[in-house]
């Protein structure tokens, strides 16, 4: 496939070093322990999504922000290597690059700590100066690991441009109308549109009834994620449940993520709404069944292979 051929992916959003450390248990107050395991990998929700959309074979803009470190350095070739354009990710010399401490003990359970350094220091300004690249591309892509202002300044640009916008509401807070008037596409979990409707979510029926919530409050369509149940899809227009894909799940880290960078590229790809949810349950499915965020993303002939292999049937 021609990436040349598709709309361009902007993505704006945090970059973050994830540190792991496996435990056989969490240490109190003034203990030490020993680890089992430690290593880090490439994180934050932006440079998830960045990272899935060009391995699916998008044409990926990311603008963001890391600090003039090491890890800052890992963070732009690990993107560049996957296809990504990193002319957008702004360099700052005040702040570390945006890390995050993982503890996971024997259970799998996990306790994490998020420093977003220079993820915090991403401005309306430095937003403004990307909206050439904005302007002439096929979708925006937006999370909310960076401050508010530049996500509702990439917004407002994309907007004013008409270009559509795919709001990924995580981790959730409170939204202003004046943002969800100007998405045309957004993908929150149980959790987090409990948290926008304060409406509880734990089946198809029950996301519906939220979705119509955010739906009144201008968004175009709601893509509500039911984990193993699929996902709810509601629009002012059609409203369908798409069931899941049962594989062996070992670690849900960044399927989010990987669903966001997928149902982007199909989206730009000019695929029917219920083809581009297929797509990237599939996308999301298979990143289930490997460790790591950005190391359990598929490529595209992976994805299409499994779609081939569960062409009978959405939930096999």
């Amino acid at each position: 496939m021609n990436k040349d051929m598709n709309k361009q992916i902007v993505v704006v959003g945090s970059l973050n070093m994830d540190m792991v450390v496996q435990v056989d248990r969490r240490p109190g107050i003034g203990e030490t322990i020993l680890g089992r395991r430690f290593f880090t990998s490439p994180g934050g929700k932006g440079a998830n999504q960045a990272y899935a959309a060009a391995r699916l074979g998008g044409s990926v803009f990311m603008v963001g922000k890391t600090g003039a470190d090491m890890f800052g350095e890992q963070l732009i070739r690990h993107l560049k290597e996957a296809g990504v354009q990193t002319e957008g990710i702004a360099v700052c010399e005040e702040e570390s690059s945006g890390v995050a401490f993982i503890t996971i003990d024997a259970q799998g359970e996990n306790n994490i700590i998020v420093v977003p350094g220079a993820n915090h220091r991403l401005t309306a300004e430095d937003i403004r100066q990307n909206e050439a690249r904005i302007q002439s591309c096929g979708l925006l892509v937006v999370q909310l690991e960076i401050p508010m202002e530049a996500v509702l300044e990439a917004v407002r640009l994309a907007h004013h441009h008409r270009v559509p916008v795919l709001l990924d509401p995580a981790p959730a807070c409170p939204l202003p109308d004046e943002l969800l008037g100007m998405v045309h596409y957004i993908t929150p979990n149980e959790s987090e549109m409990q948290q926008l409707t304060g409406k509880k979510v734990h089946d198809p029926e029950t996301a519906f009834r939220a979705a119509e919530e955010l739906l009144s409050r201008g968004v175009g369509i709601v893509l509500a994620k039911l984990g193993e149940n699929g996902v709810a899809v509601l629009s002012r227009s059609e409203r369908f449940h798409m069931p899941g894909f049962r594989v062996n799940a070992v670690d849900t880290t960044a399927a989010g993520d990987t669903f966001a960078g997928a149902l982007a590229v199909a989206l730009t790809e000019g695929k029917s709404l219920s083809e581009a949810v297929r797509f990237a349950n599939a996308a999301s499915a298979l990143s289930v069944t490997r460790y790591g965020a950005q190391s359990s993303m598929p490529d595209r002939s992976e994805t299409e292979a499994f779609l081939n292999e569960h062409a009978g049937g959405m939930n096999p």
